[in-house]
């Protein structure tokens, strides 16, 4: 008789065909070959461990999911019932048997209870109950068995969360899920009625909520939990007074936690005031707006100097977040911004952007006072003393720079956009490619070429993140500017000093192609240097320099009339070959061998 599993794949292979998946002869254990042979083995449970049992039920549950979707492929629904009936019996039967054994293990017991909740045996509520009996000092079992009977019965999930509390007084979850069920039952009018007092459902839910506060207040120290309940509380009115107790909890012992004070004014913004306020301005923006940043200077005047940095960065980022906005009470934001931003600089160090935001509004500042004929004021003070500031804090900061250098050049002074890029360069080195960019496009513009050609001399010897931007510029602007034969001459000698410039050899060939008497040998001395130089490292070098030879392969031929060019090419593609072998680099003789396959198919001669 053929194993269980063996006749059950039968059973749902397509028609005249026998195969058999590995998923049906392969166990997850090698103590087993198929499910017959751990049914064999009765007499000899003692020796089975538990991972013995757990790794059977999970191929029961593998081979379970491989029947679902045979029958889906192949819409075969013949024996369904019965077949998937034994499976899903036998790994009740196994998860039976293995809690008997192992009683204390917490996942076995986790995981029974997801399979009976998925095929829906009555067994779950049973097993909710052992859970608890057993694990009660797991705080997970409470939230399986809260989440088990909040489908079922708010009130019996409210039980199974209170028992819960008293033993784990300080499990955080239990308490958000008190609290948001308290919140779900308050229409309901199943609560003990208050005959003296006729307290609404509004009233007799406040007072649970302050209730699990209060016992939170004594048995968590953890403001984020607090701020997360507070958030929770805030779209219902009702309320408010356990909201405000939240509030003063955090002002008290909390006030030097930065976050608290972001979210407090926050709060403020979106409307929900802390304490009394008149519900006709609740809903203006500008007023929404005041109460925020009221907490925010509360807070920095209630945090410590070791924490007041850090709420400023939070402040000036939400009033950059309110600036980009731009909806309503425009003028009124950029006004605090610009205010908080000049207050913040003499306390604390800003970072990059709030100096990039700064000196962007200064400016913007300063074009609309054109009008008024008082901009001097702005390009002569405010704004020169913003960049001073925010190169003094962050004097490796390109953007700031790259600002500064612009500022000096919309005031037109050129001694003063040389001392600029000077100081620039000596401090930011490597990354100051932008600055000599914006310093040449300035001297093209206001400057002779003697001095644009020294700045381009100096730029080439720099580091080889800005060499390698300049060195291509500087040809291309002596091929506009003297001719062709000043730019060879400077390539030939920038392409033999090291480190070598792919870009250049790529620059200085476009060049030669858009000449009007085009030189072939220029070209290719050009290609073959480029070959040279870099093609250990980059196949396309190589094959730049084979389609030389099929695009102007008629020019070519008409000075050298006895070229072939097919050979050529090939002997490019030996070369090639060649050099990378010596690197060892399989997939670049790869994706090279494949690139020239491609273009021996694409050429036509």
């Amino acid at each position: 008789m053929l194993p269980f599993a063996l006749s059950t794949h039968c059973l749902l292979s397509p028609p005249n065909v026998i195969t058999y998946s590995p998923i049906y002869l392969s166990r997850p254990s090698d103590k087993a070959s198929d499910s017959a042979e751990f049914s064999a083995g009765r007499n000899s449970e003692e020796k089975k461990t538990l991972w013995d049992y757990k790794d059977y039920i999970q191929y029961e549950k593998l081979l379970l999911r491989d029947i679902k979707l045979r029958r889906n492929k192949y819409r075969v629904a013949d024996r369904k019932n019965s077949i998937e009936f034994k499976i899903i019996k036998r790994i009740k039967y196994l998860y039976e048997v293995a809690l008997q054994r192992y009683s204390n293990d917490f996942s076995l017991y986790l995981s029974y209870f997801k399979f009976c909740k998925e095929y829906n045996y009555n067994r779950a509520g049973s097993l909710i109950q052992n859970m608890i009996t057993n694990f009660s000092h797991n705080p997970d079992v409470w939230q399986v068995a809260a989440a088990w009977y909040i489908r079922r019965d708010l009130n019996q999930a409210l039980n199974v969360i209170h028992k819960g509390l008293m033993i784990h007084k300080d499990c955080q979850f239990l308490y958000s899920e008190a609290i948001q069920l308290e919140l779900l039952n308050r229409d309901k009018d199943d609560w003990p009625k208050d005959t003296t007092a006729q307290k609404t459902n509004d009233e007799i839910c406040c007072e649970k909520i302050k209730t699990y506060i209060q016992t939170i207040f004594k048995n968590i120290n953890d403001f984020q939990f607090l701020l997360k309940i507070l958030k929770l509380l805030e779209p219902h009115n009702f309320t408010k007074s356990v909201q405000n107790l939240i509030i003063e909890r955090l002002e008290q012992y909390y006030f030097d936690e930065e976050f608290v004070w972001d979210a407090l004014a926050r709060r403020e913004e979106s409307g929900h005031h802390y304490g009394s306020v008149d519900d006709g301005q609740t809903k203006l923006t500008k007023f929404c707006l005041t109460r925020g940043i009221e907490k925010y200077k509360e807070g920095l005047s209630k945090i410590s100097k070791v924490k007041k940095s850090a709420l400023w960065i939070l402040y000036l980022d939400h009033l950059m977040e309110l600036q980009q906005q731009g909806d309503v009470a425009n003028v009124f934001k950029k006004k605090t911004l610009l205010s908080a931003l000049e207050e913040a600089s003499s306390q604390v160090t800003l970072e990059e952007r709030h100096f990039v935001v700064w000196i962007r509004l200064t400016e913007n500042e300063a074009d609309s006072l054109k009008v008024l004929e008082k901009v001097e004021l702005f390009k002569a003070g405010v704004l020169a003393l913003i960049h001073m500031l925010s190169i003094a804090a962050l004097p490796e900061s390109v953007e700031l720079w790259n600002l500064r250098l612009r500022y000096a050049v919309m005031k037109d002074q050129t001694k003063e956009v040389n001392q600029v890029f000077k100081k620039a360069i000596l401090h930011l080195k490597e990354k100051s490619a932008p600055l000599w960019l914006t310093t040449l496009r300035y001297h093209t513009l206001t400057s002779g070429n003697e001095v644009i050609d020294l700045i381009y001399k100096d730029g080439v010897e720099q580091p080889k993140e800005v060499s390698d931007i300049l060195k291509p510029e500087y040809i291309q602007w002596l091929a506009l500017t003297k001719g062709i034969k000043d730019a060879r001459k400077t390539y030939n000698l920038l392409s033999q000093e090291k480190p070598y410039c792919k870009q250049l050899h790529a620059t200085m060939f476009k060049i030669e192609t858009l000449e009007l008497d085009q030189d072939i040998d220029e070209m290719k001395t050009v290609l073959k240097l480029a070959c040279e130089q870099f093609g250990k490292e980059d196949v396309d070098v190589w094959i730049n320099h084979a389609e030389f030879y099929l695009d102007y392969h008629k020019l070519i031929q008409d000075k050298y009339p006895s070229t072939d060019i097919n050979e050529k090419i090939s002997e490019i593609r030996r070369m090639a070959e060649n050099t990378l072998k010596e690197t060892n680099n399989g997939l670049l003789l790869h994706d090279l061998r494949e690139k020239f396959d491609l273009l021996k198919s694409q050429a036509a001669i």
